[in-house]
């Protein structure tokens, strides 16, 4: 059968009642298991696979990549409505889907990410299959030295992403590749990090600590500002015309949609880079092309170029996947183990044997692309009424479906923990203005940059190969292009006097020394216990945790000494960009640094603008006390981190059946102020769903804790 032939021949399969029935389950499971933080889409399809040991080989794989390809619009449902991410992926759309939802456009944003979605997956399918018959020798022309370089670029977009602070955001990136050093090391078989704790053998996913900086920190700035997601007053347009606005405004940008899409289906042709990256730099590229950008403010553009990447970023990883058997993705690798399950063997081989699979697939992704989308366009006006919520109730639901979402990766109490320690950590960087998202990147691209390197460095002998590898030099000039561009873009733009005395008012105040205190602590102590790694093992983190170390040195020392802070302040000063793109808390730091300031005058924003902005269950905002406001906000965050830490040691202790019903209740009952009956109702049902769902549908059994181990 040859390539072309094997596309009637997958339209005849793919039009029969029995393989509609499985895509449309397939679609389904992706859109469902998308939509929840922690359990993502890779989760459904590996639930899936003793299901299918009796079905027909086509309509399996006509299921798996059904459940692929339907997920990533899902995830950019709950980025945009509650700054959650499905999964990684969909980090980038929080920039501005979440800021649109805020000011009462969430189903604009959904209209947008669902067009984008199915065009950039139309756009990628396109461009690969023009690219089969010069499949081999892209492939092949990516090798150690460009996959690094590929990471190096990734890292080099936190320069860009930190442009609030660029030392706190460097900072910020040096944390997330510590972290990503926890565990194995790729080479040199050292164990780094663990502190004797087997769970951390295979280190920290990333999707524990996105569920923790995005979801569980979003929250607890909900419940202790009482605000419901949108704050506009547009929130009553929320009818399907906002949702088709959205729709259509994805055609007027026609260029910026082919170059995302096109930027996608690349990175998605390279093995084992994943969409986080494609996601983040067409978020970029995007901020960086466009005119008048206001990204990170509710620019519908930020949410069109990572969504359109994204969905063009799984057409590109089909082809490595079934051209070559070697996964493009996460998701691939688990669908091309069930291929393999079911007697297809994956490679150059099923190009010219079973074309109709390779068809197939491809009909799917596209197929599975758009009836997600079309779901998220029929359904986003009730979606979108997850916006009104009021946060009493909202908030605490938030924090226990991601925490328990953190149990539903591994059936660890673990990660539970690290999903609260890590959301208390965001909230305290939201609060001294420290970008999350080059931790994000960091974490997520530390491994891939450190293999590729010691292997680059083991197999051609040295860094030559970095430069004299055509496609490496490119992007090592790519990289310095970004980083000098950033670099004459901060020096060009014009601040006033005044803004830079605020910037480092600001960046000086006890609270944000502390924290960054903290983290020199943490390079110090990292630094050291690397000095006992063997040599390839220590390479990377004796170099990421020296370069931290001095950056929050360099930034404590402009802080505290005077001709420092007078000469030099602008290096850590805080400015206006990123500060806005990770929605920084109105009033935080107020009540944190100087409680009892209420005059401005310390650099804090004035009382009576706090006052205006936090909403309260008793009275308009304007009529409220100014002292009486901060107050009562400085009581509901304090009560809410008291119950966040007694979560995780109720947890450890006796268990998550235990602790969740009861740290719902005291946070809706004692920090959202519902009623007794509110709290109990509310705290009745979701802990019932939710056992149901761990233990009668996922057969997950809820662990006891040291206290009562069952």
């Amino acid at each position: 059968m040859d390539f072309g032939s094997g596309l009637l021949e997958a339209l005849q399969q793919m039009t029969t009642w029995s393989f509609l029935l499985w895509f449309f389950i397939g679609v389904l499971n992706g859109t469902i298991f998308g939509l929840l933080p922690g359990l993502s889409g890779s989760v459904g399809i590996a639930l899936m696979i003793p299901f299918t040991f009796d079905m027909e080989p086509m309509q399996a794989m006509g299921l798996f990549v059904a459940a692929l390809a339907g997920q990533n619009f899902a995830g950019s449902i709950t980025a945009i409505l509650i700054n959650t991410p499905g999964s990684s992926v969909n980090a980038a759309t929080t920039y501005d889907g979440y800021p649109l939802s805020r000011q009462g456009r969430g189903g604009f944003a959904i209209g947008v990410s669902a067009m984008a979605s199915f065009l950039g997956s139309l756009i990628g399918i396109a461009i690969i299959i023009a690219l089969f018959p010069l499949t081999r020798s892209i492939l092949l022309s990516f090798s150690f030295p460009e996959l690094t370089m590929l990471g190096v670029l990734g890292l080099a977009v936190i320069a860009v992403a930190s442009r609030g602070s660029m030392i706190k955001g460097l900072i910020a990136g040096m944390v997330g590749l510590l972290i990503s050093f926890v565990g194995f090391a790729p080479i040199g078989g050292d164990v780094r990090y663990v502190f004797g704790q087997a769970e951390l053998y295979d280190g920290i996913g990333a999707v524990i600590v996105l569920i923790g900086l995005f979801a569980v920190t979003e929250a607890l700035s909900l419940i202790v500002h009482n605000q419901k997601v949108a704050t506009d007053a547009r929130t009553s347009r929320l009818g399907r015309s906002q949702v088709w606005e959205g729709a259509r405004y994805v055609f007027t940008k026609p260029f910026l949609l082919v170059r995302s899409s096109v930027l996608g289906t690349g990175i998605g042709l390279i093995p084992a880079v994943g969409g986080t990256l494609a996601a983040f730099l067409a978020y970029f590229q995007a901020a960086k092309t466009v005119r008048d950008p206001k990204f990170g403010q509710g620019d519908p553009r930020g949410v069109l170029a990572p969504e359109a990447a994204n969905d063009a970023k799984d057409a590109g990883a089909a082809l490595p996947s079934l051209a070559f058997g070697i996964p493009g993705s996460a998701d691939w690798a688990i669908v091309l183990g069930a291929m393999i399950m079911h007697g297809i063997t994956p490679g150059p081989n099923l190009i010219r044997d079973q074309p109709d699979i390779v068809w197939m697939s491809i009909l799917v992704i596209i197929g599975a692309s758009f009836v997600s989308s079309s779901f998220g366009i029929v359904f986003a006006p009730w979606l979108t009424k997850v916006t009104k919520v009021r946060a009493s109730l909202l908030a605490p639901l938030i924090i226990v479906l991601a925490v328990t979402g953190a149990y539903g990766l591994e059936s660890r109490t673990t990660d539970v923990l690290f999903a609260i320690g890590f959301g208390l950590l965001g909230y305290a960087m939201r609060a001294i203005g420290m970008p999350v998202i080059p931790l994000i990147l960091g974490l997520v691209l530390g491994p891939m940059v450190e293999r590729s390197y010691l292997q680059s460095v083991e197999t051609f002998g040295g860094l030559s190969a970095f430069v004299s590898r055509p496609i490496s030099l490119v992007l090592v000039i790519l990289t310095v292009a970004v980083i000098v561009f950033e670099i004459v873009s901060i020096r060009r733009a014009k601040v006033s006097a005044e803004a830079k005395v605020e910037g480092v008012r600001s960046a000086t105040r006890p609270f944000t020394l502390a924290v960054i205190g903290g983290l020199g602590v943490v390079a110090a102590g990292s630094l050291i216990l690397a000095t006992d790694f063997r040599e390839q093992s220590r390479t990377f983190p004796v170099i990421i945790s020296t370069i931290m170390l001095a950056l929050v040195l360099l930034y404590l020392a402009v802080a505290a000494v005077p001709v420092l802070r007078r000469r030099f302040g602008g290096v850590i000063a805080d400015g206006p960009g990123m500060e806005q793109m990770m929605h920084l808390p109105e009033g935080v730091l107020d009540h944190v640094d100087e409680p009892g300031a209420a005059d401005g005058d310390d650099g804090t924003q004035p009382a009576r603008q706090v006052a205006t902005k936090v909403e309260t269950t008793t009275a308009p905002a304007e009529a409220v006390d100014e002292e009486a406001t901060r107050a009562d906000v400085a009581t509901r965050m304090r009560n809410a981190i008291i119950l966040l830490v007694a979560f995780a040691a109720g947890v450890w202790l006796v268990g998550l059946a235990i602790t969740v019903p009861v740290v719902l209740f005291l946070l809706m009952r004692y920090v959202g102020r519902e009623s007794w009956r509110s709290s109990a109702i509310v705290t009745v049902v979701t802990s019932a769903a939710l056992y149901v769902l761990f233990v009668s549908v996922l057969r997950m059994p809820l662990e006891g804790g040291l206290l009562l181990p069952f």
